[in-house]
């Protein structure tokens, strides 16, 4: 009998904190590798010419993996600008901004489910009171800026049973606005960092 609280405690930690800090490292690995990975093949832009039309599926993949991993950091915008200066900049934004803006349906099917990791009612005031009040233009707005807070604003608009469609055509016309403005100032500034290392 004195056994089992000793066994209860260990599966405790096993599924408790441990593992979640487990996940947090490992993500900012990935961050970390993938950026890296990136900028490399910004440097070495005939390893991404070669590749052809799967660079812009491996933008656009990583882009929708980017914006479904919710609230944890992913490293979407960086392989974008990387890319940016070896792809067609505004073929590339567009490509990635579908990707990504179809990503943010996790938080949105979590919101509408109840299965947010945060609760709709303890986002940031400010995102939850204007994505309650001014739906579509929130979402819009929240999607072009270059900040991990649409997260929440797709928490609080899955929450309130915001239409699909609306969802979806605000997020994705805002999500390729940014990735194109990123491709474009990738393509504008990785030339001249290939001067300044020269490569």
């Amino acid at each position: 009998m004195d056994e089992l609280p000793a066994a209860e405690n260990t599966a405790s930690l096993q599924s408790g904190p441990f593992n979640i800090n487990l996940r947090v490292v490992l993500s900012v690995l990935a961050l970390i590798a993938i950026t890296l990975g990136s900028f490399w093949a910004a440097l070495n832009p005939g390893w991404v010419r070669q590749a052809g039309h799967w660079g812009y599926l491996g933008a656009t993949l990583i882009s929708f993996l980017s914006s479904a991993t919710v609230i944890l950091p992913a490293p979407g915008l960086a392989v974008v600008f990387s890319m940016g200066g070896v792809l067609n900049p505004v073929l590339l934004g567009i490509l990635a901004g579908i990707g990504s803006g179809l990503g943010e349906l996790s938080g949105y099917v979590a919101g509408a489910s109840g299965r947010a990791l945060i609760s709709p009612d303890r986002t940031h005031p400010f995102v939850r009171h204007f994505t309650t009040r001014y739906t579509a233009i929130a979402l819009f707005v929240f999607a072009i800026l270059p900040l991990p807070i649409f997260d929440f604003a797709g928490i609080v608009a899955g929450a309130m049973r915001v239409r699909l469609p609306v969802f979806l055509g605000t997020v994705i016309s805002g999500k390729i606005i940014k990735h194109v403005i990123i491709a474009l100032m990738g393509a504008g500034f990785l030339p001249l960092l290939r001067v300044f290392v020269g490569m």
